[in-house]
């Protein structure tokens, strides 16, 4: 299913779309529910309303019943967590982040399609380094934190080994699709990456706090023939081998 409007390509684009399509389900979800708690909500607001403008006076009683209303209303309508706007939003950031990169002579690409694949690829950012692949993770959580023990990568409770190799499962498509070594990165938003400079290898992945990711990536040392006319080759190829995703 297509949709169509403002913010479907670039960066985060295809998991704006399942963020649309989940918030859409919910609020089908929340009409339904709404038929039968509302109406239950009202005739407790009214009760209670009556009992403290029994006792208190008609005024306080009809605040205390829009209030038992409202409050009603709002958990009917309340949203869930949606990790796919959360994820579209790290996209965006990350995107942001290496603009001036783009602006360097840097080839940057978002959101592209694996072949033979519903997944897709965040970012890919060409240069005289070669070719990298970055994948966004928005863990912002107050109450999580990230921690390494050993080559375990632990998001709160969680192991986030899967991720760390889906990275490395992207990055060798990429490299499938263009024919040159890829290398794997995972930027992270919000959470600290506890390890020196805020960076760490892990299952062959480059981990890194995000906001430092475009000085790492312009520091890395560049390599025998990848000159402006290979960059923007491979950017070129990567254009046609990988396009955009279209969710």
């Amino acid at each position: 299913m297509a949709i169509t409007g403002r913010g479907t390509t670039g960066a985060g684009a295809s998991a704006r779309r399942v963020a649309e399509l989940a918030r859409t389900a919910e609020r089908t979800q929340q009409h339904r529910r709404a038929k039968v708690t509302l109406p239950l909500t009202a005739v407790g607001a009214a009760v209670i309303g009556a009992a403290v403008g029994t006792l208190l006076g008609w005024q306080a009683g009809a605040i205390v019943a829009a209030a038992v209303l409202a409050y009603g209303v709002r958990q009917t309508y309340r949203r869930g967590h949606n990790s796919w706007a959360s994820g579209a939003a790290g996209e965006k950031a990350t995107a942001r982040l290496l603009a001036p990169l783009a602006r360097r002579g840097y080839g940057v690409l978002h959101d592209r399609a694996i072949p033979g694949s519903r997944a897709n690829l965040d970012h890919l950012v060409v240069g005289g380094f070669g070719v990298a692949l970055v994948d966004s993770k928005n863990w912002r959580s107050k109450r999580s934190r990230l921690t390494i023990n050993g080559s375990l990568l632990r998001y709160g409770q969680y192991d986030q080994t899967k991720a760390l190799n889906t990275v490395v499962w992207e990055a060798e498509q990429a490299a499938r699709a263009l024919g040159v070594p890829v290398r794997p990165i995972l930027a992270v938003h919000g959470a600290k990456v506890p390890a020196p400079r805020g960076r760490t290898e892990l299952h062959g992945v480059t981990v890194i706090e995000a906001r430092k990711l475009r000085n790492m990536l312009a520091g890395l040392a560049p390599q025998p023939g990848w000159d402006a006319a290979r960059v923007h080759a491979v950017r070129q190829l990567a254009e046609q081998r990988l396009p955009p995703h279209s969710g």
